[in-house]
């Protein structure tokens, strides 16, 4: 009887210890997700905010590059209205990652993709993360007109044009 019951607390303890591993191997699972899911939402927001500096550089850059480069002709590719080029116009380096900058006409009247005569750009910031994050903001840029005077006349009609009071839906914005 005594060799019964040895038997019995041997496996009473295995099973107990089975249980213990199996549940500390549970927590150990839960708090490596955890800190998993905290460095993901720490990458993607800084690649969200690399995105967004990518396009506040575009728009300093671009409100100082006008005349410089005659109304931005350029720096707008031909190409399809409505989409941008599959290279970007330049790439900025923002602490360690890199932004693709995209410039595109907005539909302004003069069905010409690479003449801008509203003073009105489409920027689009791509930033990849290392782990394949991507973050992409795109925003409808307006500027003041140059102070050397008027736009350039592009087209009958057009340059100078206000084209504030149309509505968005205009702009040509997808998603």
């Amino acid at each position: 009887m005594a060799g019964n019951q040895r038997g019995m607390a041997l496996v009473s303890v295995l099973l107990i210890l089975t249980v213990l591993l199996s549940l500390g191997h549970i927590l150990a699972e839960k708090v490596w997700q955890s800190s998993r899911q905290v460095a993901d939402a720490a990458s993607r927001a800084q690649l969200f905010w690399a995105a967004q500096a990518g396009v506040e550089a575009a728009r300093r850059q671009l409100a100082t590059s006008y005349a410089g480069s005659a109304g931005w002709r350029d720096l707008l590719s031909s190409g399809i209205a409505g989409s941008y080029p599959s290279s970007p116009a330049w790439v900025n380096d923002i602490h360690g990652l890199s932004v693709e900058v995209f410039l595109r006409d907005n539909p302004d009247g003069d069905d010409d993709v690479r003449s801008d005569n509203d003073l009105k750009i489409f920027v689009l910031a791509r930033t990849r993360g290392a782990r394949g994050g991507e973050v992409m903001i795109e925003c409808l840029c307006g500027f003041d007109p140059p102070a050397s005077g008027d736009l350039p006349q592009r087209g009958p009609g057009i340059a100078g044009a206000d084209l504030s009071g149309l509505p968005v839906s205009s702009y040509g914005i997808t998603d």
